[in-house]
């Protein structure tokens, strides 16, 4: 699981603030936080791409681990690298998820990838952008969860807290069970989805995700 801190903050920042270490046990997962700095490393095509695979592929031969597709999980900056990274390698990647995010990627993605975006509202540029961004993933066939709260820029614990509980549920495995509407915030039985349109529509794995995303 590759993890993307703000702008310029060093992989160890980056790990200590999130704590996902628990998820990771849980799924015997490995945290990589690569030190990215400057450059637009945003932009994987011109090397930021290219390193993050060499750092991958150096950890699979030292833990002896076969290949597997990768998760993704960003703040600001981060965020940025988290769905550019996705659209660059979308068959190498499970799921990704990006927090105050202000730049996301254009094209479309063939069968896209479960994806978490949220945003404080106060936040405003951001909080616009990724409103359109996420009617369009989903129009294009992605299954995206949209949390916003009603904070600026700053990553939150709440927020933190409702990523690693997707991130588990994903990688427990069974099917949604609920549905709900992005602006209206009604929940249904997965059982009804098609009775909220695609571009507002959530779908969430259980009560715990539900109950994070409520609040």
């Amino acid at each position: 699981m590759v993890l993307f801190g703000g702008r310029n903050w060093k992989g160890g920042d980056t790990l200590k603030r999130f704590r996902f270490d628990e998820l990771a046990d849980r799924h015997r997962l490995i945290l990589l936080s690569p030190s990215f700095r400057d450059r637009n490393y945003w932009e994987p095509e011109k090397w930021s791409g290219p390193a993050l695979k060499r750092a991958v592929s150096e950890l699979e031969r030292r833990c002896r681990m076969p290949s597997r597709r990768l998760l993704f999980y960003g703040y600001s900056a981060g965020g940025q690298c988290a769905n550019l990274f996705y659209a660059w390698m979308p068959e190498k990647v499970a799921a990704w998820g990006a927090h105050a995010c202000g730049v996301y990627f254009t094209g479309k993605v063939k069968n896209p990838a479960p994806a978490l975006v949220t945003c404080g509202t106060l936040d405003d540029a951001r909080w616009s952008i990724s409103r359109t961004f996420i009617s369009n993933y989903r129009e294009n066939g992605g299954k995206l969860l949209w949390k916003y709260s009603r904070n600026g820029h700053e990553l939150s614990p709440q927020t933190l807290e409702l990523a690693r509980a997707w991130f588990d549920a994903l990688l427990t495995g069974g099917k949604n069970q609920f549905v709900a509407d992005d602006d209206s915030r009604e929940v249904l039985p997965i059982s009804r989805k098609h009775e909220i349109d695609p571009e507002y529509r959530n779908e969430i794995p259980n009560r715990n995700v539900l109950d994070l995303w409520l609040k």
